[in-house]
């Protein structure tokens, strides 16, 4: 892959719209070019700040009267007035709902839970393949050489220290690797007894822990890590997997913002 196709693809990458394989040539690509990485982290940025202005806008946000607006449109039509009419306001009303609550919102939260999920299988992925079996394509880099590569929430990573939750916590390893084209910020550790994993990786993040689906292999949550997006992951009860998330989504956003 050459400078010339990252550039085209830069906008897909940061979306997570690019297929597996071209993202693995995409990050191969910028581990050799910095400025291919240069770029991808400006438009990060930008992307960041747009998002995080959109979010603070106060112009933006639903005026407090809207409710009271909408419960008065939303009165049953007189009997007199025929089903065609009805439907065509009912049709008009509720294309002035969606523009209200800035268009698209509930499209917008499906297409991110999907893309949720998705990550959480791959950070399943990467805990089995990488803390569990030793057997990722690509070697492992330290997080400083991550950071200074792929974004400063890397390299802040290898710094911060997991609260005790229900006794200590014993850290085995701090890392940046690669699975199925997908860059994590990993620290393994131990925790009740169990190989537990701590993810971050580029992404939107979630609201606030999470549990997510999988019927096979280690109970995942999702949690917030600054702009970044984190998981946990190990072989533990759910209620366990989820309590651990809770007790680091504050202070992991925190350190990493």
């Amino acid at each position: 892959m050459q400078c010339r196709d990252v550039r085209e693809l830069a906008d897909s990458f940061l979306s997570e719209q690019l297929l597996v394989e071209t993202n693995h040539e995409l990050l191969r690509h910028l581990d050799t070019c910095p400025d291919c990485r240069s770029d991808i982290a400006d438009r990060r940025a930008l992307r960041d700040g747009l998002r995080t202005a959109f979010a603070r806008s106060e112009d933006l946000t639903p005026r407090p009267e809207l409710a009271a607006e909408l419960r008065a449109r939303l009165r049953p039509a007189p009997p007199e007035i025929s089903r065609r009419s009805v439907l065509q306001s009912w049709w008009a009303l509720a294309a002035g709902v969606v523009l209200a609550a800035g268009g698209g919102v509930f499209v917008r939260n499906s297409t991110l839970r999907s893309r949720l999920v998705m990550l959480a299988r791959e950070a399943a992925g990467d805990h089995q393949n990488c803390a569990v079996r030793f057997s990722l394509a690509e070697r492992p880099i330290p997080l400083a050489d991550a950071g200074r590569r792929y974004g400063a929430p890397y390299a802040a990573l290898a710094t911060f220290e997991l609260p005790a939750v229900g006794g200590p916590l014993e850290v085995l390893d701090r890392h940046s690797c690669v699975y199925q084209g997908r860059r994590f910020g990993h620290v393994v550790f131990r925790y009740r007894g169990a190989l537990t994993s701590l993810l971050v990786t580029d992404g939107t993040p979630p609201t606030g822990p999470e549990l997510e689906p999988n019927d096979v292999g280690p109970a995942v949550a999702s949690l917030p890590a600054g702009r970044f997006v984190g998981f946990i992951v190990a072989s533990l009860e759910r209620q366990q997997v989820l309590d651990l998330a809770q007790t680091l989504a504050e202070p992991l956003s925190r350190h990493l913002a």
